[in-house]
């Protein structure tokens, strides 16, 4: 790595460790920083460099910065990409601390900002944005995970995925980054401003990486997420009185992760961690 980057590398310290890929922030002899991007999956880095790219300067104009491509080798095992490293550091630094809920309004005014930023052009999925195609997709994924469910476990998954289209039909569709979690947000003091990771963009539902920014901040810190989740609703402009608000952020979180545990190729502990909390989040949408 040294050599491709001409410049040695004096430290490096992980800055986000995803189920598809992972990030290592470098500080390199000169004083810059780069990123280094490992993924697991081979078409992975193309695509993540091609949105990477065709959303920057969109996303610019927002005040949203993105992190440059300057290498990449799609051909190596595990394919990786260096990106230019952006100024702050991820705000999962940042869960447990007093400010939490003030970066949290600001991670909302950027969700809010990035949804709006013109995509129809970028040939994305568009099977979010269609309930009922949805609902076909899910069951699908859902025998996958048949043997691993016990009949009412099965039977409450399936009462989920029948309300997709009463839930979901007819609401507008918008950009989704896919993975919109602290970890992959960057903070400069109490300012949000960088965004990483696009392996998972897509058109969605507007409560898609709401739901997901939920489930990520809830399962790492439950205080936390309490405390913020107001704060991050108002700034991405939501209001928590909105009727089936609720069911809808369940009905995504389970279908996102039935998605993942049928389709990704996770490791062991990951595709456990994320099944483990799909029967817990079942259980609630249960009671």
């Amino acid at each position: 790595m040294e050599v491709l980057l001409g410049r040695r590398i004096v430290g490096v310290a992980s800055t986000e460790s995803g189920f598809r890929s992972r990030t290592d922030l470098l500080a390199l002899a000169d004083g810059r920083r780069a990123m280094v991007r490992r993924h697991y999956r081979r078409a992975d880095v193309r695509r993540h460099e091609w949105l990477a790219t065709t959303l920057r300067a969109r996303a610019a104009a927002e005040g949203i910065e993105m992190p440059r491509v300057t290498r990449s080798s799609p051909e190596s095992d595990p394919t990786w990409s260096v990106f230019d490293a952006l100024p702050g550091m991820p705000v999962d630094d940042e869960l447990d601390s007093p400010r939490f809920p003030v970066l949290a309004w600001e991670m909302g005014a950027m969700l809010s900002d990035f949804a709006e930023l013109p995509c129809e052009d970028l040939n994305l999925d568009e099977t979010w944005t269609r309930p009922r195609f949805l609902a076909a997709r899910a069951d699908a994924w859902a025998e996958c995970l048949l043997p691993t469910l016990s009949p009412a476990q099965y039977s409450e998954l399936q009462t989920v995925l029948a309300g997709l289209p009463d839930l979901f039909e007819d609401r507008p569709a918008v950009l989704a980054h896919g993975d919109f979690v602290p970890g992959n947000i960057l903070a400069d003091g109490e300012k949000v401003g960088g965004v990483l990771d696009f392996d998972e963009v897509r058109r969605a539902d507007p409560l898609y990486d709401v739901a997901w920014w939920a489930w990520s901040v809830s399962f790492a810190q439950a205080e936390s997420f309490a405390a913020a989740w107001p704060a991050f609703l108002d700034g991405a402009g939501i209001d928590p009185s909105e009727p089936g608000l609720l069911p809808r952020i369940r009905a995504l979180q389970v279908v996102r992760m039935v998605e993942m545990l049928a389709e990704h190729d996770l490791g062991p502990d990951p595709w456990r961690i994320v099944h483990s909390r799909l029967l817990r989040t079942l259980s609630w949408v249960a009671a």
